[in-house]
C-alpha cells in the first residue's frame, strides 16, 4: 500500500466534506435527506477527483479528460432531471461540484496546499449567500465604480506600467508611481467604506478615525463647516479634526516606508509624536465631554474615481522630476522651497517624491526636513480653514492641538540632532 497516494486521497475525501458540509447545512431541514446527501454527494466527488488523478498519473492524461467528461455530464444530467422536478434553475451547487472533482485532482497532482486554500475559500463564500445579497442590495452604483475601478488599477494598469527610470533626471519610475497610487487608493478605500458603514452608528470617534484615513482635508473643511450651525458641539469637532490629522502621519508614514524603508526609520520617532499627540489631545476632550450620543458624519467623495487616480499620478511624476531639477539648479534651499509650496495642497505626493529622491539623489536629512516642511505648510493651511470657515472658537482648539503636537515633533527632531 502506497501511504503517500493513500494520504493524499484522504485530503481529496476530507476537502469534498468541508464543502459538502457548507451545503449539507444549508439543506438540513430537507424532509427527503438531502443535507446528509450534499455531504456525502461532495466528499465522493472529491475522492473520485483524487482517484482519476491517480489512475491518470499511471495510464496517461487521458484518463483525466474521460473521468472529468462523464462527471460533467452526470451532474448536467442531474441537473435537468432536478431543475424540472423542483423548478429551481440555480447552478451553485453543480458548479462546486465540479470544482470538488478538480480540487481533487490537485491534490494528487501535487498542489495539495493550494487545494486546501481554495476548498477553505469555497466554503466561506458559499455559506455567504445571504449576507452578500444584503451588501450589493446597500451597494451604491458609484461605490460599485469605484471598485471596478480598484481592480482595473491592480490587475491591468499596474502590471502594464514598466519597471524603470524614464524622463528627465531619470526621476520618473511608472511601476513605482503606480503602486503608490494603487496603496493610496486602496487606504481612501477602505476609510470610505468604514465611513459609510461604522461613521454614523459609532459617532464622532470613528468618524474622524475613518476620515484621517480617507482624507483629513475633506474632514476639516466638513467639521468646519457643520461648525458654522452647530456651535454647540465645537469642542468635539475640534476633537474630530485632532483625530483625523493624528492619522495622517501614520498614513504618510507607511507611504514612505513603502518607498525607503530607511527613511521610514528615521522619521518614525518625529511622525509617531506628530501623530500621538493630537490623538491623545482628542482622546481627552471626547472623554471629558462624554460624547456617547453624538451621531456627527462626514460625507466624501468616493476617492478611488479613475480620474483622481491619473490627476495623482500625474502630480507623482511632476513632483519628482522638480524634486530633481530644483535640487540640481538651486541646491538644498531649491527642495525645501518646493516642500513648502507643495504641502500646501498635497502632503502625501511631497513626502513620497522626497522619500525616493532620497534613495539616489538626495540627503536623507534633507528628504526628512522637507518632509516636515510639507506637513508644517498643511496643518498651517487646516488650522487657517477651521478659523476662515469655523470661527474663532474652533480654531482657538485646533491651532492649540496641532500647533503643539509640531512644536513637540521639532524637539524631538533637535534633540535626535
Amino acid at each position: 500500500m502506497d501511504l503517500a497516494v493513500a494520504t493524499q486521497l484522504a485530503i481529496a475525501l476530507i476537502l469534498g466534506l468541508i464543502i459538502g458540509l457548507e451545503r449539507g447545512w444549508k439543506t438540513r431541514e430537507d424532509p427527503h435527506g438531502q443535507g446528509d446527501g450534499g455531504i456525502r454527494n461532495f466528499g465522493l466527488s472529491g475522492l473520485f477527483g483524487g482517484i482519476t488523478a491517480v489512475l491518470g498519473a499511471k495510464w496517461g492524461i487521458g484518463i483525466l479528460a474521460v473521468g472529468f467528461m462523464g462527471f460533467s455530464i452526470l451532474i448536467a444530467t442531474s441537473y435537468v432531471l432536478t431543475a424540472q422536478k423542483s423548478k429551481d434553475y440555480g447552478t451553485t451547487t453543480e458548479i462546486a461540484l465540479l470544482m470538488t472533482f478538480l480540487l481533487g485532482i490537485m491534490v494528487v497532482s501535487g498542489w495539495m496546499i493550494e487545494a486546501v486554500a481554495i476548498a477553505v475559500i469555497m466554503a466561506w463564500l458559499l455559506g455567504l449567500k445571504k449576507e452578500l445579497n444584503r451588501y450589493l442590495l446597500l451597494l451604491k452604483r458609484r461605490e460599485l465604480i469605484a471598485t471596478l475601478q480598484l481592480l482595473l488599477i491592480a490587475s491591468v494598469c499596474l502590471p502594464l506600467l514598466p519597471n524603470n527610470n524614464i524622463g528627465p533626471w531619470q526621476a520618473i519610475n511608472p511601476r513605482s508611481i503606480g503602486l503608490l497610487v494603487l496603496l493610496i487608493s486602496g487606504i481612501s478605500y477602505l476609510g470610505y467604506f468604514s465611513i459609510r458603514i461604522l461613521g454614523n452608528k459609532m459617532g464622532l470617534l470613528l468618524t474622524g478615525f475613518f476620515g484621517g484615513i480617507a482624507s483629513s482635508t475633506a474632514l476639516t473643511l466638513s467639521f468646519s463647516r457643520m461648525a458654522k450651525t452647530r456651535q454647540d458641539i465645537t469642542i468635539l469637532l475640534a476633537a474630530g479634526i485632532a483625530l483625523a490629522n493624528g492619522m495622517m502621519s501614520p498614513r504618510l508614514l507607511i507611504e514612505i516606508m513603502v518607498v525607503n524603508g530607511s527613511l521610514a526609520q528615521q522619521l518614525l520617532l518625529p511622525l509617531l509624536v506628530l501623530g500621538m499627540t493630537p490623538l491623545i489631545c482628542a482622546f481627552v476632550l471626547i472623554w471629558r465631554l462624554s460624547p456617547s450620543k453624538s451621531t456627527t458624519s462626514i460625507k466624501i467623495s468616493n476617492p478611488v474615481e479613475l480620474g483622481a487616480a491619473i490627476q495623482y499620478a500625474l502630480l507623482l511624476a511632476i513632483l519628482s522630476v522638480l524634486v530633481l531639477a530644483v535640487q540640481d539648479w538651486f541646491g538644498e534651499g531649491g527642495v525645501y522651497l518646493l516642500s513648502a509650496i507643495s504641502g500646501l495642497v498635497d502632503v502625501d505626493a511631497v513626502g513620497i517624491s522626497l522619500a525616493r529622491s532620497a534613495n539616489d539623489t538626495i540627503a536623507s536629512e534633507v528628504a526628512i526636513m522637507g518632509t516636515l516642511l510639507a506637513v508644517t505648510m498643511n496643518t498651517i493651511v487646516k488650522v487657517g480653514m477651521t478659523a476662515i470657515i469655523g470661527g474663532k472658537r474652533l480654531a482657538y482648539w485646533c491651532a492649540g492641538i496641532l500647533f503643539a503636537s509640531l512644536g513637540l515633533t521639532m524637539i524631538v527632531m533637535v534633540a535626535n540632532i
